[in-house]
Formats: C-alpha cells, sequence, structure tokens
C-alpha cells in the first residue's frame, strides 16, 4: 500500500490486490468490541442505569451508521478503482476517520477476546484457530491504523518507485 496524494482534496492510495482483499476482510468483522465494554461508570449509581441506556442506544445507532458506511465504501466499485495490477482509493478526510474508527473498534474487540494481554505475552497465547484469528485481525487492523494515521498526520506521499 503507497500513499501518493494528501492534500487539500484528499488522501490517495495505491493498493495492491491482496491489501484490498485484507482490507474488505478486516473491516467485515466491525464491530467486534462488545457494547458492553462501554461503561459510564465502573461503580453504578442510581442515576446511571438511565444514563448508561441512552449510552448503549447512542452506540448501537452509531454503529449502524458506520456500519452501513463501511458497507457502501465496500460494495461503491468506484470506491477502489482497478488501475494496473491493483487499486486506487481516493479518500476524503471524513472516509479515513471513519475507517480509523471501524479499525480501531476490531483491534481494541480482538485484544479484548485474546484477554486483554500485557504488551508482549500476545506470542504466548493459545494457538486456537479463533485466537490466531484474533490475532491476525488485530496486527492487520494495527497495521492499517498506522499507514493512515501517518498520511493523516502529513507524511509526505511516497516518491514513486
Amino acid at each position: 500500500m503507497r500513499l501518493f496524494q494528501a492534500n487539500h482534496e484528499g488522501y490517495g492510495f495505491e493498493f495492491s490486490r491482496r491489501e484490498r482483499q485484507l482490507l474488505f476482510e478486516i473491516l467485515s468483522l466491525y464491530p467486534l468490541t462488545p457494547a458492553a465494554h462501554h461503561r459510564l461508570s465502573r461503580n453504578p449509581g442510581p442515576r446511571d442505569e438511565e444514563n448508561q441506556t441512552l449510552l448503549d442506544e447512542s452506540l448501537a445507532s452509531h454503529r449502524e451508521e458506520t456500519r452501513q458506511r463501511v458497507r457502501a465504501l465496500v460494495s461503491n466499485p468506484r470506491c477502489f478503482q482497478p488501475q494496473g495490477e491493483g487499486y486506487v482509493w481516493l479518500a476524503s478526510r471524513g472516509e479515513m476517520e471513519c475507517l480509523l474508527q471501524v479499525l480501531n473498534d476490531i483491534r481494541v474487540g480482538s485484544w479484548l477476546a485474546l484477554g486483554s494481554p500485557r504488551l508482549h505475552p500476545v506470542a504466548n497465547l493459545s494457538s486456537t484457530p479463533e485466537a490466531r484469528a484474533h490475532r491476525r485481525a488485530m496486527d492487520i487492523a494495527g497495521g492499517f491504523e498506522m499507514i493512515f494515521i501517518a498520511a493523516l498526520d502529513g507524511e509526505p506521499p511516497a516518491a514513486p518507485a
């Protein structure tokens, strides 16, 4: 994946076929962070239950809107234009920020599913198919996040090879 444009018009990325496929596979996991993870308080008070209900409803609505945006992105043939052996994606800042939210949800949801491991013990986790899938999703989502954050932070486009 290569950033080739970052300016007031948006961001341009070149994807190989495999990179596009990986991105779409990862995006299909959204949402992965359990809704119950989002709590107003660890020690709820008398009014917190009502407020928690409002938070849960708002979160459900936001997730559905985001799911629809992601579905539109991956199903719209104009979003990822075939070019040569790969694809070009021209994205607005808003689209990039939406994808970052989705990727972060997937990364955090995978981390939670793995038992919220400390930094390095992830390699020592159970190697069940489910654990391997969560480690893979966490790594791939994190990789895409790093690239998109660098673009938003103003990393200059890479020089043509």
